[in-house]
């Protein structure tokens, strides 16, 4: 997209992708042809720090300095009001509220502009003229969509610093690398950013009557009801910005987060749930819709065709979450020390850019990080727990079995035979490789079973694990795709070489919390076989005990 630089007679510049028809009852002139948005805010702040009021020949002279512009036929236009079509929009003015609904805390790339044309059934140009309008009244802002600081570079979507610099026409230029899943971004296009902002004025008290009741389908239990009043508590007062649930594995910690949420709503908050995977979000979606009926839920991830809603209530992934900008008073963030949000920098600017300067964030894991951890000791962050599933008995705790074997297959035979009366045997290897390797081993060894294997980048890997939740297979070996989001009834666990350095104790306790997740089948065993009992085994079994003994000392389990 391309900015013209516009001149008044009072010698004011100013940038806009469209002639400003509000200029043209006094003598206008326009730059043409247009610029990058970044390359002519740079020409102005020239003019501003030497302090030229004229500046139009100051400006070409400066253009010509450029070998790949010297061509071009730049020239000072006298605007006058009948060269300008200013007639009405076909649609634009009538959907100009649906439009500021639907721009409200999001930073939108030239690519989003599009879609959102698209989606409004509008034409690219009248949605470049409302964002313009927009930030014409203060509501909105143009920004390069990678900016220069100092001697580096920022993309202003994800905040990535990694800049991938090329020669361009109009000097050296940048391209993000690291949010490009969303759309390329480089310095010479720009971003568009409208700041959120609550339901609380006279003219939202309409759409918050018309909110739809909580109406929970389920009963908390004891220990899931203390959680959710120390979430709601959080929330409703004047405390911390951050908490830390800590959950146990199939707890329940989702629901709890239920109350809290209406609450916000019914005060015309706008709440986010995040999460780093789709399979989490779209998990998570029927839940909420089913328990506020009526309510008008967004749900974003890679695959969404709707992108840009006025919803009160948005489920995204956290890669989504960057076309968000001080959006949210509420942010519900799940596995937030899961891949590929923990650990990226891209991912955490954008979570934290999506709050409001006002807002709280809840994190919600089973497997706290060390980082979160040490913020709660610094008090930084507050800290509930949640020791006990509903079925009130007490996690399987995992038994280490030391193995020296070299490949398995006697001692895998012997401890599969001892599970698998009970249940579907769960196998985790610690490398992809291993998956098709053991699947065929296993089948020599269990000609009779049913037996099949999956990892990341299997492009059968959905349909493989729907029918192991339906219980279509006796064995099935994994990378550890499964230590999350995933209940398959009455699954027995198996973790191979557990002493593996890519198996940290968070991977471990998930891997294990596989086990005796429901009411009918809330027992099971986990077995970590492993040459050495290495720290993060200890950790990992540690962590199990300890939830048992706190939710056994708070009456959570029998």
């Amino acid at each position: 997209m391309l900015f013209y630089i516009i001149r008044t007679e009072e010698g004011e510049f100013s940038l806009s992708p469209i002639v400003r028809t509000d200029k043209l009852l006094m003598r206008v002139e326009m730059l043409t042809p247009g610029l990058p948005f970044s390359f002519a805010l740079s020409l102005i702040k020239v003019l501003e720090s030497k302090q030229i009021k004229n500046g139009k020949k100051e400006i070409l002279k400066y253009l010509r300095k450029y070998p790949g512009l010297q061509g071009m036929d730049w020239r000072w236009r006298n605007m006058q009001s009948e060269e300008v079509n200013t007639a009405p929009l076909k649609k634009a003015e009538v959907e100009n509220r649906s439009f500021t609904s639907r721009i409200q805390g999001h930073q939108l790339s030239e690519a989003d502009l599009q879609r959102l044309a698209n989606e409004m059934e509008l034409s690219l140009q009248e949605v470049v003229r409302l964002c313009h309008e927009a930030v014409l009244q203060g509501q909105a802002e143009w920004i390069p969509a990678v900016q220069k600081e100092g001697q580096g570079w920022r993309c202003m979507r994800c905040g990535e610093t990694e800049i991938k610099e090329w020669p361009s026409i109009y000097g050296l230029a940048g391209t993000c690398p690291s949010c490009a899943s969303l759309g390329a971004l480089s310095s010479l296009q720009v971003v568009h950013r409208s700041m959120g902002k609550r339901l609380t004025c006279k003219a939202d008290e309409m759409q918050l009557n018309r909110l739809p009741t909580f109406t929970p389908h389920w009963a908390l239990s004891i220990a899931q009801e203390r959680a959710s009043q120390e979430v709601l508590a959080f929330v409703s007062n004047e405390t911390s910005k951050n908490l830390l649930l800590w959950a146990a594995c199939g707890a329940g910690k989702t629901e709890v987060c239920f109350p809290a949420t209406a609450w916000a709503l019914e005060r015309g908050y706008k709440v986010l749930f995040a999460a780093p995977r789709q399979d989490v979000v779209l998990d998570v979606a029927p839940r909420l819709e089913r328990d506020f009926p009526g309510l008008n839920v967004s749900v974003l991830t890679g695959v969404s065709i709707e992108r840009f809603s006025s919803a009160s209530l948005v489920l995204a992934t956290t890669h989504q979450v960057l076309r968000f900008i001080k959006a949210f008073d509420l942010i519900f963030m799940d596995e937030v020390d899961a891949f590929p949000y923990y650990g990226n920098e891209a991912l955490t600017w954008g979570l934290q850019h999506a709050l409001k300067p006002e807002g709280k964030i809840v994190y919600l894991t089973a497997t706290p990080s060390p980082e979160n951890r040490a913020r709660v000791q610094r008090k930084e962050m507050e800290l509930v727990r949640l020791p006990a599933r509903h079925h009130r008995k007490a996690l399987p705790v995992p038994e280490w079995i030391m193995s020296t074997s070299q490949d398995h297959n006697v001692e895998l035979y012997s401890h599969i035979k001892s599970l698998e009366e009970f249940g579907p045997v769960l196998i985790f290897v610690p490398k992809i490789s291993w998956v098709n390797l053991y699947v065929k081993k296993l089948q020599v060894l269990f000609p009779g079973g049913s037996i099949e294997g999956s990892y990341s980048s299997d492009p059968g890997r959905r349909e493989k694990i729907e029918r192991l939740r339906m219980g279509r297979y006796s064995i099935f070996v994994s990378t550890s795709i499964l230590e999350r989001g995933v209940t398959v009834p009455n699954a027995q666990v198996i973790v191979l070489e557990a002493d593996h350095a890519v198996f940290d104790e968070r991977a471990l306790v998930q891997m294990a919390g596989r086990v005796g997740r429901t009411r009918e089948n809330p027992e099971g065993r986990a077995l970590f076989l492993a040459k050495q009992k290495t720290p993060a085994v200890e950790k990992a079994i540690y962590w199990i005990q300890e939830q048992n003994n706190l939710a056994l000392e708070q009456g959570l389990i029998d």
